[in-house]
């Protein structure tokens, strides 16, 4: 038989390993939890909504397909979630260019949209102007739907002498007027969100995904303004008024959103796409429902994630639905620290972002 003192024993290990999972560390060692590690679950319990296919079939003006290998499995994840075409920013100029309208546009009509991109080698040459523009006229005759221009203009295609080319470099005009010339899109990255612009401090509001990704921190005197970056973009729309551009992640900031709204005022030219920044409208979605109506002839819908059902459902989500308070990093990756919700917009509304917008603007729908 036990004795008492052995039984208190055996009693006290056994206590010990019941609680051992909540009460591993000493209870003052959470003051010393790192920020990285916080990852906070909340207690909320609201409703969630599924929407398996949208209102009506959908047009994505904003994709990367570039390392798409399978392209079958990409139609497969299109036809789950209704999206009707996608379009494709990764195109390259030339031979490569040229293959990539077979992979896609040529084996798949009407279900892609490919888009080139220029060559930055040799921006100093006294003709790189015109031989960018004479290379883009004829990957726009060979089949190129429009032409995207990534964040690195006006952040890292530099001169010889260091100095960065400005969006609204004058050597870039006859780009701009080749895309007037053929009635061709210009989808344009400028700049990046507010916080990537901010030092990476206790009041960065993107801590977290900064400090997993140091590469997109612009801030420091290495890098114009993003205000300055954004004001290039349009002295560029200003200038050029028969160029069509689409302004990539809600013009670059959702964040201000009278700001894009003074812009699509001003600027008849210029259109919005919501890819990749459904975590920055969600957060404030009052102003985004008004926005996103006031301006329904102007935006369209774009992810900005490869094709895949359950991402484009996090967007209907958004769109559709009254779902409050939910994770939208389904829809891309985790941005920022906080949640959102939907702005359930009108049928009528859904159907000019979801696809009427884009099939007046793009070339080469079906």
């Amino acid at each position: 038989m036990f004795s008492l003192r052995g039984m208190i024993h055996c009693t006290i290990l056994f206590l010990a390993g019941v609680m051992a999972p909540i009460y591993s560390h000493p209870l003052d060692d959470i003051k010393e939890l790192k920020l990285k590690d916080w990852q906070p679950r909340s207690m909320m319990v609201t409703k969630v909504t599924r929407v398996e296919k949208p209102a009506f079939p959908v047009i994505d003006v904003h994709n990367h397909l570039g390392g798409v290998k399978n392209v079958e499995q990409c139609l497969a994840e299109m036809d789950e979630a209704g999206v009707e075409c996608v379009v494709n920013l990764d195109g390259g100029w030339g031979e490569r260019l040229k293959r990539e309208l077979a992979r896609f546009d040529e084996a798949h009509p009407g279900r892609f949209l490919t888009y080139a991109l220029i060559d930055f080698k040799g921006v100093d040459d006294d003709d790189w102007s015109d031989r960018v523009a004479a290379q883009l006229e004829r990957d726009f005759e060979a089949g190129a739907k429009g032409l995207k221009f990534h964040k690195s203009l006006g952040l890292s295609v530099r001169y010889k002498n260091g100095a960065l080319m400005r969006i609204d470099d004058p050597k870039l005009d006859p780009v701009w007027e080749m895309c007037a010339k053929y009635k061709r899109p210009v989808e344009i990255h400028t700049a990046d969100p507010a916080a990537f612009f901010t030092p990476l401090d206790r009041f960065n509001e993107r801590w977290h995904e900064l400090n997993d990704h140091l590469d997109w921190l612009f801030h420091g005197k290495d890098y114009p303004s993003r205000n300055e970056l954004l004001q290039q973009r349009n002295n560029v729309i200003a200038k050029h008024p028969d160029a069509l551009f689409i302004g990539a992640h809600v013009g670059n900031n959702p964040e201000n959103l009278a700001a894009v709204a003074k812009w699509l005022d001003s600027y008849p030219n210029f259109h919005i796409d919501i890819d990749a920044r459904i975590s920055e409208l969600g957060r404030q979605p009052y102003t985004t429902r008004r926005f996103l109506i006031q301006y329904q002839d102007r935006v369209m819908f774009g992810t900005d994630t490869r094709p895949d059902r359950n991402a484009y459902r996090m967007y209907y989500r958004f769109l559709e639905t009254d779902d409050e308070y939910f994770d939208p990093s389904e829809g891309h990756h985790p941005q920022g620290f906080w949640r959102i919700y939907g702005v359930f917009l009108p049928p009528d509304v859904l159907k000019k972002l979801y696809r009427e917008n884009a099939k007046k603007i793009l070339v080469g729908l079906q």
